[in-house]
């Protein structure tokens, strides 16, 4: 890893491009942040991906950098789920379960959760008509549904759609592609997450030759904290 020292800016100071709803804040968690911070380079590929959305659409973001006490928090809730689901499972199956859909909260150089680097983002999109689009699965839905490519594979394995499902599947089409476009890729447990500089960034394109990762664990730049 290299990191290249960018900092932290808000995502917020667009509107007319990129909305921030910070969903954990919206639910009261604690350690989560009233703004949606962003790595500067993941910024400006927000600000192209959002540029190849039809007119009127916007790039909605719902969660960005992450303290690693709301990761530990997040982690710590789902392992608790999971565990209640299955009573009988042993540690290493529900810790492999967990990390299915929650990252292991490090804060570590050499191997950060995603979120601490600045570098991850969970979004969607809305419309002119300020709607969320359809996705066929909620944010943070943790089923199968919620796979990038579930929707794909049903289409594939020539499983009928219902009217909603083929909705979700151009919208998450049209999410990915102007998503990977700008230079980011996609996590592919998570429709809504995607990666740019981060460890998992420079996994998925390492293949084609590109730089190592570039972001670290991050810390907001305030003044009092």
């Amino acid at each position: 890893m290299r990191e290249n020292g960018e900092k932290l800016v808000p995502a917020s100071l667009i509107p007319e491009k990129i909305l921030a709803r910070p969903e954990y804040f919206l639910q009261g968690l604690a350690h989560s942040l009233p703004e949606c911070l962003v790595r500067e380079g993941v910024l400006k590929r927000l600000i192209k991906a959002a540029n190849l959305l039809p007119k009127g659409f916007k790039l909605v973001l719902l969660d960005t950098y992450r303290p690693v006490e709301l990761q530990k928090l997040l982690f710590d809730k789902y392992l608790e789920e999971i565990r209640q689901k299955r009573p009988g499972a042993g540690h290493e199956e529900l810790m492999k379960l967990t990390q299915r859909f929650v990252a292991l909260p490090r804060s570590d150089k050499g191997s950060p959760s995603p979120h601490l680097t600045g570098g991850a983002v969970d979004l969607t999109i809305c419309d002119d008509q300020g709607m969320v689009l359809e996705m066929g699965a909620g944010f943070d839905e943790t089923t199968f549904r919620s796979f990038t490519r579930y929707l794909e594979e049903k289409l594939e394995n020539k499983d009928p759609l219902s009217p909603d499902q083929e909705t979700a599947l151009k919208n998450r089409r049209l999410l990915y592609h102007v998503m990977t476009a700008a230079g980011f890729t996609n996590l592919p447990n998570e429709w809504w997450h995607f990666n740019y500089g981060n460890q998992p960034w420079a996994c998925r394109v390492s293949a084609k030759g590109f730089a190592p990762a570039v972001y670290g664990p991050a810390r907001p730049d305030f003044r009092w904290a």
